[in-house]
């Protein structure tokens, strides 16, 4: 038996651990409630807050009673209590745990508060256009430079893109180099005709500047040309420049900069959408991150889309009609 002190002083203890528990289990079942029924855990933290009660109690009980087969019960009671206790709390913490591994860390807040509720999906108000994500023109509507691998087929992505501008009525200026200047035309020859479309070929054979069936030759001695050639064209138009590794390779590092600067800024001012294109394997990293610079866009073509990975929030262009337009005809033959 206690004394009467020990005996006041306990009870004082169990007082406290009574109002303690049943404001634990108060709040927690509210919390349960205003988070809109959220994740099961908050529940069973409010069932723990049982055990913290009954452990202040059933002791008091045990320590006041003679009877030694009460006492043996209660103490068997607190044995099996303090099991279910202890999983029910370990329940809690494998679901917070299960959360953090397996729900996105951007929506760890939307399960803590909502749970795994399944709800309709509230209607929109604003007007959407199932097309809007596919825009090209939009997608690209600064300066990107598009890499590639030699494992791809980067001339599907270039006849998709040509196909795409030009379905979002965008004049386009393709400029490349032979043998692919041929493949484009072949593919791309009617945008030619109905004058939506330009080819530039940088010739390593031609001299001077020329036209040959629709595609103009600009000698790679003579570059500065090219301003010239594009110095009146229209503010919304589109112009892919491919051959941005050949150049690399052919003309150095120094020069191929200094001229992809000029055309980034020379584009940007009037308004003309620029998408240059780059062999990421071909050349050093440093050299890559110099060109990456100029650009506000970065993006990575694999085999059926191009990926935006800077400027964008990794949106994508799809390849739908390039490839398909690419394919077909090559089965056709």
């Amino acid at each position: 038996m206690l004394s009467s002190d020990l005996t006041i002083l306990h009870i004082v203890f169990i007082s406290i651990s009574l109002l303690g528990g049943m404001a634990a289990i108060y709040f927690w079942i509210k919390v349960y409630e205003d988070t809109r029924r959220g994740s099961v855990a908050w529940l069973l933290l409010a069932l723990t807050a049982i055990f913290l009660i009954t452990t202040a109690i059933f002791p008091a009980l045990a320590v006041g009673n003679p009877d030694q087969n009460v006492v043996e019960t209660i103490l068997l009671f607190l044995g099996f209590w303090s099991a279910v206790y202890t999983s029910i709390f370990a329940a809690a913490g494998f679901l917070m745990f299960r959360a953090f591994k397996t729900i996105p860390r951007q929506n760890l807040g939307d399960f803590l508060i909502e749970g795994m509720v399944f709800r309709k999906a509230e209607q929109k108000t604003s007007e959407y256009d199932p097309n809007d994500a596919e825009n090209i023109a939009r997608l690209l509507q600064w300066s990107t430079l598009i890499e590639y691998t030699p494992k791809t087929r980067y001339e599907d992505s270039v006849i998709e893109m040509c196909l795409r501008f030009y379905g979002e009525t965008m004049n386009v200026v393709l400029v490349s180099t032979e043998p692919r200047t041929s493949v484009y035309k072949d593919r791309l020859g009617e945008l030619v005709d109905i004058g939506a479309m330009k080819f530039i070929e940088l010739s390593g054979i031609e001299e001077e500047l020329v036209e040959k069936d629709g595609v103009i030759m600009l000698p790679m001695s003579e570059l500065d040309h090219f301003f010239d050639l594009t110095s009146k064209l229209p503010a919304g138009c589109a112009l892919i420049f491919e051959p941005l590794s050949h150049m690399l390779l052919t003309k150095g590092e120094d020069l191929t900069y200094s001229f992809v600067s000029r055309m980034v800024e020379d584009f940007a001012s009037k308004g003309i959408l620029l998408v240059g294109m780059v062999n990421s394997l071909a050349h050093p990293k440093e050299v890559i991150g110099k060109f990456e610079g100029l650009f506000v866009n970065i993006a990575e073509e694999s085999e059926d889309s191009i990926k935006i990975v800077k400027g964008g929030k990794e949106e994508f262009v799809r390849f739908y009609a390039g490839k398909r337009f690419f394919l077909e005809n090559e089965t056709e033959k």
